[in-house]
């Protein structure tokens, strides 16, 4: 099926030319290479499409109608590369983005802000998912996972390990009055389901915390609004909280315990023969400031 496509390219090539002496040279093929191939075209069709004599070949009527799909299949192959050429010398085309719904709306609208504005010609699609793994049937350009990849046959790029605080409302968190690590599983706690357990650490103590299964979601934003309902403690990356803390709408509970960290990674498909649009939209992440303010940039061991 495929091979006679290249003959029907031949065949145009042929037509134009008006002789295979002419095609030959083009081509850089022999006249006899030329003559085969058209041969084993009109085999292939069942169907004669040149006249041939010693002087010039002229078409059959099965020739001229089967003439205009061989000039179609060449110009779509024409503006094909031209596409491709266009892709790999300026930012243009699609990029499908994954993300988890907290670091969508925390840290991408500013910086996918700036970066639509450095390419006119990019467009973004966006995907809210805090695991994409089957959920967006592993299409994608590029995803941001919390924790590092386990699939090798991605690639990952480490962009930070960002602070996790416990919060609440000032309401829930004078309610409860909390003074040691101890006291948490006795509170609501709204927690991540992939979450099981976490370490909060002080000076040389340490205490792990297993997390409760009552209150559970694969949604941080949502955490985050139940945090803000009143309803319990969460714990949230400093990322989705920080503004929150600030205006005073949430309070961190027991500031004196660091909670272990998260990481942030970045992950794309392939190394190999990537876009200039995905080759630019990588290192703008990677060089961005804003990544680098948001958590310390040392790779974890």
């Amino acid at each position: 099926m495929f091979k006679h496509f290249n003959h029907m390219a031949l065949f145009a090539a042929l037509v134009k030319n008006g002789n295979f002496t002419r095609t030959a040279e083009e081509l850089n093929m022999t006249k006899s290479r030329v003559s085969q191939q058209i041969s084993e075209l009109e085999e292939y069709l069942g169907l004669r499409l040149l006249n041939r004599t010693t002087r010039k070949i002229s078409l059959t009527y099965a020739g001229e109608s089967y003439l205009r799909y061989c000039q179609e299949v060449v110009d779509v192959a024409f503006r094909a590369d031209e596409l491709i050429q266009l892709l790999r010398e300026s930012p243009n085309g699609k990029l499908r983005i994954i993300a988890p719904p907290g670091f969508m709306y925390s840290a991408l609208p500013a910086l996918h802000h700036e970066f639509l504005r450095a390419n006119p010609q990019v467009e973004l699609e966006l995907i809210t998912a805090d695991s994409f793994f089957g959920s967006v049937n592993d299409t994608f350009d590029v995803a941001y996972r919390i924790g590092k990849p386990s699939d090798d046959s991605f690639i990952g790029r480490f962009l930070g390990t960002f602070n996790r605080f416990i919060v609440a409302t000032p309401e829930y968190a004078q309610k409860q009055n909390f003074t040691s690590p101890d006291e948490l599983l006795t509170c609501d706690l709204i927690t991540h389901q992939t979450w099981k357990s976490v370490t909060l650490s002080q000076e040389n103590s340490s205490y792990k915390l297993v997390m409760s299964s009552r209150h559970t979601s694969d949604n941080l934003t949502y955490i985050l609004q139940q945090a803000l309902q009143g309803t319990g403690m969460a714990i949230l990356p400093e990322y989705i909280v920080e503004s929150y803390i600030k205006n005073g709408q949430l309070k961190i509970i027991l500031p004196g315990w660091s909670v272990q960290k998260i990481e942030l990674w970045m992950i794309y498909p392939s190394n190999k023969n990537n876009t200039l649009t995905l080759r630019n939209y990588i290192d703008f992440i990677l060089q961005s400031d804003a990544i680098k303010a948001l958590g310390k940039t040392s790779k974890p061991e």
